[in-house]
């Protein structure tokens, strides 16, 4: 290693720009690539910066699985700064070309130096690789002096991140459904306060999908379309028994049941304290519930207790703004 290349190296590791460094990897178990967006570096010196930012999301919802999400308030940003060469580290080491960010930025034209700023804990589901990706790749136009199109945020980062949920919630912002490349702004009724409780532990997307059934029978299907249905007209209205009707999912909640047992602790906490509703976040293992202005505090002090002092929980509003 060259003399230029030790000195890059140090400053890497000595750099504050990290996202999540309150977050303790040692837990981290076979992290997906694309939530690796930690301590990711591409060095350069032109004056030339652009920045971007994009929420947080939690996608399903219970039975949206794969096809709602909603976008929260907490935010990561992005800063890009035009470079001469490029060097890419991810966690202090080098990494082969190809990678997410590398190809999130790629409507930069140019090699570039990349800031992360992100409170979003990762491999927690929570969307932190579409919301990088997306302030990444808004960034990365706006260094190339164009002003991205929502579709052309959208078209790019969907087709990283690999399925559209989380993406569509990151890019458009509010409550989203999406199909085959088409997104429908959903309404959220205003008295539904969001409280999201996340457990100490991570657990990778690629390890919840792989607990995933191959199929599932008509009848299981049929239920879970109903209770889809219930979700978002009880979203659209605060109902309880509309979104009483929406729990129970059968899809991807009950075969990740055994992935995570504070997931679903969590889950049982917030309906006992008085939430409406309240699912598995994504891929887990965080938990998303909805409160009412008079149980917003009993919530989150059950789901607290739930996830233990490892963990945290607290009310994390909906954001109608995606990217900016």
């Amino acid at each position: 290693m060259s003399a230029k290349d030790r000195r890059l190296t140090e400053q890497i590791s000595e750099s504050s720009l990290l996202v999540d460094s309150q977050t303790d990897d040692s837990t981290t178990q076979d992290p997906e690539p694309y939530e690796g967006a930690c301590d990711v570096f591409i060095s350069g010196d032109s004056p030339v910066i652009a920045s971007a930012s994009a929420p947080a999301s939690s996608a399903n919802l219970g039975p949206g699985f794969d096809c709602v999400a909603l976008a929260l308030s907490m935010r990561c940003t992005v800063e890009l700064e035009a470079a001469d060469d490029t060097v890419l580290m991810v966690d202090g080491e080098p990494n082969s070309p190809g990678t997410f960010l590398e190809k999130a930025v790629a409507p930069a034209g140019r090699p570039v130096h990349i800031a992360v700023n992100s409170p979003i804990p990762r491999a927690r589901g929570l969307g932190s690789s579409a919301a990088v990706a997306t302030a990444a790749a808004a960034a990365a136009f706006r260094l190339a002096e164009h002003e991205p199109t929502n579709r052309e945020l959208f078209d790019l980062v969907a087709g990283l991140e690999g399925h559209c949920d989380n993406a569509a919630a990151a890019v458009y912002g509010g409550l989203v459904a999406v199909f085959d490349g088409n997104v429908l702004r959903l309404e959220l009724s205003d008295r539904l306060l969001p409280v999201v409780a996340v457990p100490g532990e991570r657990l990778s997307t690629t390890r919840a999908r792989e607990a995933l059934p191959e199929s599932i029978d008509h009848a299981a299907a049929a239920r879970s379309i109903a209770r889809a249905i219930f979700l978002v007209e009880g979203l659209r209205t605060a109902d309880a028994s509309r979104l009483l009707a929406a729990s129970g999912d059968e899809m991807h909640e009950l075969p990740r049941s055994e992935l995570s047992t504070v997931t679903t602790e969590a889950i049982s906490a917030a309906r006992q304290a008085g939430a409406l509703h309240a699912a598995w976040s994504g891929a887990g293992p965080s938990v998303i519930a909805f409160a009412t202005a008079e149980t917003v505090s009993d919530v989150v002090i059950a789901m607290e207790s739930a996830v233990g002092p490892s963990g945290w929980a607290r009310p994390l509003p909906a954001s109608q703004q995606g990217w900016a």
